[in-house]
């Protein structure tokens, strides 16, 4: 019988909280302010008409529907049928020369409806959200083959990830007949990325949209949430969802599974009294079975 994933949660007994030093979590509010981020554009001519593309950015009050909260906002017309927007931060205090995995998790406003027709691509569905993180800072340059600004790592391109950017999503809205903007998630929950850090310990993280849709795109950026660990290491835990306001499952290893191997370095537990009686049919006890309160 299959449960639901909000009354029934696997917990390693092992990492109720994130043990220091080995796992981290940086949430940025933009409401509080910017944080630092850096917005930027690519993938259009070096020579193009700026009136044209009409880029903007900023950190602004978002719609009065929403509340008016400050966010990061940024927009741009897609002439060149392939444009990037994106913000980007450098981090710092992190282990040099360390692989580790990254799950990125971005709360945006969108005012674009699914099933909508548009040139090149529907207005919500073929603007495609990616986040991601590498040791270099992320530039957009001039590629002098072309002569368009293209970035210096490996986005993908439109709807498909590459090596340093990965797919979390789309900003289309469920269809409610209005053109008012609403609140999305889009999160990289069970696709972890592995990323090495540079020799000082820092890392660039970047997020955006790479849009087929060749029309205006323009959205407000509201929190970004990461979660980093090292990569030897499996890390699971429960933490409070400030957006929800309910309990929600971190998992940095993929998906989740009753039967998930964790290697060597979790041997089982020698459990015998849980919260709830669950059949492990012979497996290892490494997990706990509690419920949402």
């Amino acid at each position: 019988m299959k449960r639901s994933f909000a009354s029934l949660f696997f917990i390693l007994i092992h990492c109720g909280t994130l043990p220091a030093g080995d796992a981290t979590r940086l949430e940025f509010d933009f409401a509080e302010s910017d944080h630092g981020f850096v917005a930027g554009f690519a993938d259009y001519p070096q020579d193009g008409d700026p009136s044209l593309y009409q880029f903007t950015n900023s950190w602004q009050a978002r719609p009065a529907n929403l509340g008016g909260a400050s966010a990061l906002f940024i927009s741009g017309v897609n002439r060149s049928d392939d444009l990037f927007m994106f913000w980007k931060k450098r981090i710092t205090g992190l282990p040099p020369n360390t692989s580790v995995m990254l799950t990125m998790e971005v709360q945006l406003a969108s005012k674009y409806a699914a099933g909508l027709i548009g040139v090149g691509g529907p207005p919500g569905e073929g603007v495609t959200v990616k986040a991601g993180a590498v040791p270099f800072e992320p530039q957009a340059l001039v590629d002098r083959r072309e002569g368009w600004l293209r970035m210096n790592l490996d986005k993908g391109n439109q709807a498909v990830g590459g090596r340093d950017m990965l797919v979390i999503g789309n900003v289309a809205k469920p269809h409610d007949g209005n053109g008012n903007y609403v609140l999305l998630m889009r999160h990289q929950h069970g696709q972890p990325r592995t990323v090495t850090t540079a020799g000082d310990g820092s890392l660039w993280l970047i997020f955006g949209t790479d849009s087929g849709f060749e029309g205006p795109t323009a959205l407000y950026y509201s929190r970004l949430t990461v979660w980093i660990n090292r990569a030897d290491k499996p890390y699971l835990w429960l933490e409070p969802d400030s957006v929800a306001g309910s309990l929600r499952l971190i998992w940095n290893q993929g998906t989740l599974l009753s039967s998930t191997t964790l290697g060597p370095d979790w041997p089982a537990v020698n459990v015998t009294t849980r919260p709830y009686p669950y059949n492990m049919q012979g497996q290892s006890r490494r997990f706990w079975r509690v419920s949402q309160p």
